[in-house]
């Protein structure tokens, strides 16, 4: 179950990351919660940025809060098991829980990095700069937009319980 989830969000996460890579960092963030499946919780996370970058990092920042609070509860796991369980499958159930929020802690931050830091590799956002175009490269970083929304679509398919 822990690890079905940890690979949907390391998916979502991979996609985020993605994303980063092709949007545009000036970008504005007129309703960056238009497509949100929970437009409360969204809203809720964004705080009312402004721009892109600043609803990617609000929003980032309150996703590694979460993952902190639920790395601390997987400390707690063990005595809540069953008793009838060996110590050995315990830890393991333990151990699993803590590393699969270690790793949404883990690239949480990786994809906070870029959205704070930029993205050097962004090809279109350098073409820009120097007043070129090159519309094969523009269709690219829309295909992937389509691509990382896709990869998006399918982990949050994945809400097995």
């Amino acid at each position: 179950m822990t690890l079905n989830n940890n690979i949907s969000f390391s998916v979502a996460l991979v996609a985020t990351t993605v994303v980063l890579f092709v949007a545009t960092a000036n970008s504005q963030a007129t309703n960056p919660c238009s497509v949100a499946d929970d437009k409360a919780l969204c809203v809720a996370l964004v705080k009312g940025a402004k721009t892109w970058p600043e609803a990617m990092t609000n929003a980032l920042e309150a996703t590694l809060q979460k993952a902190n609070v639920a790395k601390t509860v997987a400390y707690g796991i063990p005595k809540k098991l069953s008793s009838t369980l060996r110590p050995q499958s315990k830890e393991s159930i333990e151990q699993t829980c803590k590393d699969a929020y270690q790793n949404i802690i883990d690239n949480s931050k990786e994809c906070l990095g870029y959205v704070k830091n930029g993205d050097p590799m962004n090809c279109v956002d350098v073409l820009n700069e120097f007043g070129e175009s090159l519309p094969e490269v523009s269709q690219f970083n829309a295909e992937m937009r389509k691509f990382a929304g896709t990869l998006l679509a399918i982990a949050d398919t994945n809400k097995k319980k």
